[in-house]
């Protein structure tokens, strides 16, 4: 695993996708919170939720946001329903035609990712001071499907998004609950990007990749990780934009 290390440079390098997604919802560069900024912060009603509105970058504002306790989907024409119910536990499961269920991983399920033949899965719990997580893929198995674990995480999996470039690339950028891991895979190639971030407790809703640089919406406010690109990828900068200073 690689830990990088982080630099601070203007934000003037942003892409003009980012910049006018946080003016138009009126976020501005604050210190990123610690001590009672950071309490603060961990109170607030207000969650940060970053999306693709009809192809335009949006910063959505939330009160209370919940989310979604289960996710379905059909995967080699059976119906998988994900399961995620925090400390009270969760799992994946096939159900059968009359309804009963076979569970393929007995843990809380965060995400779903389909990618031709393979489904990703992400499971995890952050729960008071614990956090574990892991990613497995489910595949087909002649007409059922089986799940295999590919790795553990360092945290708990808050928010996931696929990444590809044109030359062939494809893997996952994940933010845990204190963190941002990279994963790749076709190698099995787990890398540590950042760690110990001040978003723990800020519970991370979403994420949206722009060029080399990624927005984490969270309880409070708004985070925008920039990385250079390459191999291995490094950090450069991490920012957190809200309304006020916190």
């Amino acid at each position: 695993m690689l830990i990088c290390l982080l630099c601070f440079a203007s934000s003037s390098c942003f892409s003009g996708e980012i910049e006018d997604a946080l003016n138009r919802a009126g976020l501005v560069e604050t210190p990123i919170p610690t001590g009672e900024a950071w309490l603060a912060a961990n109170h607030h009603l207000v969650d940060y939720v970053i999306a693709n509105d009809a192809g335009k970058l949006a910063i959505k504002e939330l009160k209370m946001l919940r989310q979604p306790q289960e996710i379905k989907l059909r995967f080699n024409g059976k119906t998988l329903i994900g399961e995620n119910k925090g400390e009270w536990g969760g799992s994946l499961s096939v159900v059968s035609q009359d309804g009963t269920k076979q569970i393929l991983i007995p843990e809380n399920i965060v995400q779903l990712i389909q990618e031709e033949d393979e489904l990703f899965v992400f499971t995890g719990l952050a729960h008071l001071f614990s956090a574990h997580g892991a990613i497995y893929k489910v595949v087909r198995d002649k007409e059922d499907v089986k799940a295999e674990k590919l790795t553990l995480l360092p945290g708990a999996p808050q928010v996931v998004i696929a990444e590809r470039n044109d030359r062939g690339y494809f893997g996952f950028l994940i933010v845990t609950n204190d963190g941002l891991v990279r994963f790749t895979p076709k190698y099995l190639d787990l890398k540590v990007l950042a760690i110990d971030q001040f978003w723990s407790g800020l519970y991370p809703t979403s994420a949206q990749l722009v060029d080399n640089q990624l927005m984490i919406g969270m309880r409070s406010g708004v985070a925008v990780v920039s990385t250079a690109a390459g191999i291995p990828i490094r950090v450069k900068q991490i920012q957190y934009f809200s309304r006020n200073a916190q």
